[in-house]
Order: structure tokens, then C-alpha cells, then sequence
């Protein structure tokens, strides 16, 4: 299965100094997905929490080293006397993530990436599946208004294939108070998409964005497939408010519907023995951020 993974990047300029210089940001969110009906029976929720913390460090004039470390926990709640809501097929689901990133400074406009990821999610009492993947590519500022990366990447999976996906990299200035931009301010887990964003004031940004959500994890020793691997996918549509409370720390509020949401169970036979849809569901959300 391939998708679209899209990031966000401040293309460096070259500078007179190559003394290091480190910046840091902590996230932290809660995320509760309301009850949704599952198409071959019973209801499925999910609330999630976590947090990512992001290291830049500019090594050189024309380097960059990008380190991310990022905890997640879904609790999964599915309920009903038939179907996939009855089988209860996971519950709780923990997510590490560690990636290294290493951004080059080709010229002053444009930058080559190179990077890595280290991956482990299970559900609780699981073991632990760590995965490894990696991605290369290319960003390039056209103007000052403009910048666009693309590149690819691949990860391995549990029970699966190892997974091709894009990189996509976007940072588009429409006007001085409105853009779009691939760094999703309501992102965290693996969402990836576009948001419209507009700045009215210095104290608020509002944004109006489409993510898509993809997550695979090893089950545990019960269950209808022990041992084996779960799946999730959605495409959430958001709108958010941020509060820039002070230099150092944002606070967002977000809300939205989540559609096209399907769930996966795969034995440890890599038989898939469930794949089914579920309804539309709203969504609401807080999210932090305190740079240092």
C-alpha cells in the first residue's frame, strides 16, 4: 500500500557563522474520536494521548541534524453483540517512534534529506515489534512565497510487506496572513496532510485542514488473531484555533469529522481474516507546544 507522507521544513540559508545553534519543541495532545457504527456490526472509539519532542541542530552553514522522539497511546473501545464490535479485536496500543534526520544545504536554495526511522507498536502485554525504514529527497525554495520538497521512503511492517510512500513537502505564503503548509499544526502519530492556515492577529492563527491517518501494530496473545498485527486508516478533516499564549508555548483546540475510517486484523499467518469500514465520526482535540 503506498501513501503520502507530508512534512514540513524551514529551508536553511547559508550563514557567516558555523557555530552550532539547537532549538527544541515539546508537543503533548489528547484526541477523542467519538462512537461510529462498524459495517458488519458493533461500534468502535478511540481516545489518543502523547507526546513528541523535536531537537534541530544546525552542525554547519550547511547542515542540519533532525532528531524526533514520540510516545502515543490509543485506547481502543469496541462494543455491540455482532461483528468486528463484538470480536473486540485490540484494545490498548502503544507507538514509539526515534527518527534522525540529516538535511543538506545544496545551494542556498535548495536542500537534499536524508533519514531514518525506528518503529514499535504493539498493543499492551504484545511484544514489541520494532520496524526500521528510511526516506531521501529534495526541497527547493522557488521564491520566497514558495518552497516544495518531494522524496521517497520506505518502512518495514508487521506481517506485511515493507511499505513504499511519497514525501511531500509543501510551504506556500498566498498572502501575508494566509498559507498552506504540510506541518500540520493538528499533527501527531503518523497524520500526514495539507492545512490552510490564517494569522488575523499575532495572538491567533485558524486552520482548515485534511490529513491522512495510518497506523500497524502487533496484537497479542489473545483475541481473534493471536499474535498477529491490526491495522487503522482515516482521512480526518480538522479546524483548529491556536492561542500563541507567549514566545515559548501555543495552544490549540481543534474539532472535525473523520471519514473513510477502516480497520484491519491479520493473523500471524499474514491471512487478513477481517477488513471492514466504519462511519463517519466526530472528532475533538487539544494539543500543546512549548519551544526552548
Amino acid at each position: 500500500m503506498v501513501s503520502i507522507t507530508l512534512i514540513a521544513c524551514v529551508l536553511c540559508t547559508q550563514t557567516e557563522t558555523t557555530t552550532p545553534t539547537y532549538n527544541a519543541k515539546l508537543d503533548f495532545h489528547y484526541v477523542h474520536q467519538f462512537e461510529s457504527s462498524i459495517d458488519n456490526g458493533g461500534d468502535v472509539e478511540v481516545s489518543s494521548y502523547g507526546g513528541e519532542l523535536r531537537l534541530d541542530n544546525k552542525m554547519t552553514n550547511s547542515d542540519d541534524l533532525q532528531f524526533r522522539f514520540q510516545y502515543q497511546r490509543d485506547d481502543w473501545d469496541f462494543s455491540g453483540a455482532s461483528g468486528l464490535g463484538f470480536d473486540d479485536p485490540w484494545e490498548t496500543i502503544n507507538t514509539i517512534d526515534l527518527a534522525l534526520t540529516w538535511m543538506h544545504g545544496y545551494s542556498k536554495s535548495t536542500q537534499l534529506f536524508v533519514g531514518g526511522i525506528a518503529r514499535s507498536s504493539y498493543e499492551e502485554d504484545a511484544s514489541s515489534s520494532t520496524v526500521f525504514g528510511g526516506s531521501i529527497g529534495i526541497v527547493h525554495s522557488f521564491s520566497s512565497n514558495f518552497t516544495l520538497g518531494l522524496g521517497v521512503g520506505v518502512i518495514e511492517q508487521v506481517l506485511e510487506d515493507a511499505r513504499l510512500f511519497p514525501v511531500f513537502v509543501l510551504d506556500w505564503k498566498l498572502s501575508e496572513n494566509l498559507r498552506v503548509s504540510s506541518d500540520l499544526s493538528t499533527r501527531f502519530g503518523t497524520r500526514t496532510g495539507v492545512e490552510l492556515i490564517w494569522e488575523p492577529t499575532s495572538d491567533w492563527s485558524l486552520g482548515a485542514g485534511i490529513s491522512y491517518g495510518y497506523r500497524r501494530f502487533r496484537l497479542d496473545y489473545d483475541g481473534i488473531a493471536p499474535n498477529g498485527a491490526g491495522e487503522t486508516t482515516s482521512w480526518p478533516l480538522t479546524l483548529r484555533a491556536t492561542y500563541h499564549a507567549s514566545p515559548s508555548f501555543d495552544l490549540t483546540l481543534m474539532g472535525g469529522i473523520v471519514f473513510s475510517g477502516q480497520l484491519e486484523v491479520t493473523d500471524q499467518t499474514r491471512n487478513v481474516i477481517e477488513r471492514q469500514d466504519y462511519e463517519s465520526a466526530g472528532v475533538i482535540g487539544v494539543i500543546g507546544q512549548l519551544r526552548f
